[in-house]
């Protein structure tokens, strides 16, 4: 047995909406992050109440501060956006930010601020 935490994104199927979720649990040695989200994601799948969504994982991420990696920033705006920022994203995990006017640094956008490093 041992101990698991990782951050997963879940996203509703036929919808837009994302959201971050942290597991915690004792599971089975070769049991990994992806295969419990999935588990756990399939049983909720299984159990939908009248209105709610079926649920995917889109990613999964360690949640041990040594586990995160450095974002590696590629623009994906052509021209400038209005209020003077280019879009990025990172190719690493997904996130997205902006780079405001000649700064040298990308700022994640709010949701994914919990994979920064």
């Amino acid at each position: 047995m041992k101990q698991i935490n990782y951050l997963a994104v879940i996203k509703e199927k036929g919808t837009k909406r994302r959201w971050i979720e942290f597991f915690s649990d004792l599971v089975v040695d070769e049991m990994t992050n992806l295969r419990h989200a999935k588990f756990m994601i399939k049983r909720f799948n299984q159990s939908l109440r009248k209105g709610e969504f079926p649920r995917k994982v889109i990613r999964v991420r360690n949640s041990h501060k040594r586990a995160r990696i450095r974002h590696d920033w590629e623009k994906v705006s052509l021209v400038t956006e209005k209020g003077g920022f280019n879009k990025y994203k990172c190719l690493e995990c997904g996130a997205t930010g902006k780079r405001y006017g000649l700064a040298e640094f990308v700022t994640p956008d709010r949701k994914f601020t919990i994979y920064c490093t």
